[in-house]
């Protein structure tokens, strides 16, 4: 996770700490309403990036596993309309808003396993992580311990476009996305002209939210390239969970603290767009989703990019195999005015015949189709 302003650690050390939270006790209601600000427009944003499905529209055929592989983020916006009012913080002088992110930015791992279906239909499973590294700081004092997972499955239908017009591919979609971020640091807090005083800041930030969605999505095939957009719909439901608390190594100065919870909204839709570039037997895509119905609409957004790779899971000997070289589809036969086929013009028989089987020589008899 990313912050895209100063950090938000730091900031609220320094200004809760410049006045003793013995002198006043309103900045803990100040500190409890920011909490429940931040879950809130963490549980819209989540939600939104938990209906996430991202995946090359073509259809996949074969019943073998094709894995593609993905990397982006999901930017979640911190709306400063629906910030609380922190007079306690205001009275010492501070912007209790200033001291978050415009944004916060959850990266995203993820990988499908899709096969196809009969009936121009297919399937794929889909995992999902983002663990940062030990020690990763958001700011020179403050570590930042982010994982974040999500496991989901999908169905979707292809009507398959003909004479040049676009296929249309509808599918259902369920994930469950899981995760939780724990912050932690010393700081240094003067609370007087003679005397200083060590403090922490600890935060945790959890969620669990489960969703269901349906999309729409049209695409259409030009050489290599395959554009697509369309609009998707989810339902969320689950809850986000966030703590703060500001505590000071002796001097007695009491800690300070906050904990909220919140609900994600139900509803969520999306506009999604992004284009796949096809090689012999991979793929290279990339897009994007962002939010059009719900809160903060055109501001929650994801991207994407990934690679549907050259290999299948559950055949050969050591349970993977390439794939094969994707050969073009066979021609399709034209029809005279008449209605009967334009084909290579065969020698009438000399009286009618029953329809024989192909010569041992691999050739049709003559005025007889086979198709394969």
């Amino acid at each position: 996770m990313t912050w895209t302003r100063s950090p938000l650690a730091a900031a609220l050390v320094f200004a809760l700490a410049a006045a003793p939270a013995r002198a006043n006790p309103s900045l803990s209601q100040d500190f409890g309403g920011m909490t429940q600000w931040l879950s809130d427009e963490l549980a819209q944003g989540l939600a939104f990036n938990a209906g996430e499905n991202f995946d090359p529209p073509t259809l996949v055929k074969g019943y073998y596993l094709q894995p593609d592989v993905s990397f982006g983020a999901g930017i979640v916006p911190l709306s400063r309309a629906n910030f609380p009012a922190t007079p306690a913080l205001s009275g010492i002088g501070y912007n209790g808003s200033s001291f978050f992110p415009n944004s916060v930015a959850f990266p995203n791992l993820a990988i499908h396993l899709r096969m196809g279906l009969p009936g121009d239909n297919d399937l794929y499973f889909r995992f999902a992580d983002a663990t940062t590294p030990p020690g990763y700081k958001i700011s020179p004092t403050m570590t930042a311990q982010v994982q974040t997972n999500s496991f989901g499955a999908g169905v979707r239908h292809h009507f398959l476009g003909s004479d040049g017009w676009p296929s249309l591919v509808c599918g259902m979609h369920y994930n469950y996305v899981t995760g939780h971020v724990n912050l932690a640091g010393p700081e240094s807090a003067q609370f007087t002209s003679t005397y200083g005083d060590t403090g922490s800041l600890t935060g945790t930030i959890a969620w669990a939210l489960h969703s269901f969605g349906t999309d729409a999505i049209v695409y259409k095939t030009f050489d290599h390239w395959t554009p697509y957009g369309g609009l998707g719909y989810n339902y969320a439901t689950g809850s986000v969970r966030s703590s703060l608390a500001l505590n000071f190594d002796g001097f007695g100065a009491a800690p300070i603290f906050g904990e909220a919870s919140a609900k994600p909204e139900a509803n969520q839709g999306r506009a999604i767009g992004g284009v796949q570039y096809s090689f012999a037997n991979w793929s290279l895509f990339g897009g994007g989703e962002i939010k059009t119905i719900g809160v903060d609409p055109l501001q929650n957004y994801i991207v994407q990019v990934g690679a549907a790779l050259p290999f299948e899971l559950g055949c050969g000997k050591t349970f993977f195999c390439r794939k094969k070289r994707s050969d073009p589809a066979p021609a399709v036969r034209e029809r005279a005015d008449d209605g009967g086929d334009v084909w290579p013009p065969a020698e009438p028989s000399a009286a009618p015949t029953r329809p024989s089987r192909p010569s041992s020589d691999g050739q049709n008899s003559s005025g007889v189709i086979f198709w394969q």
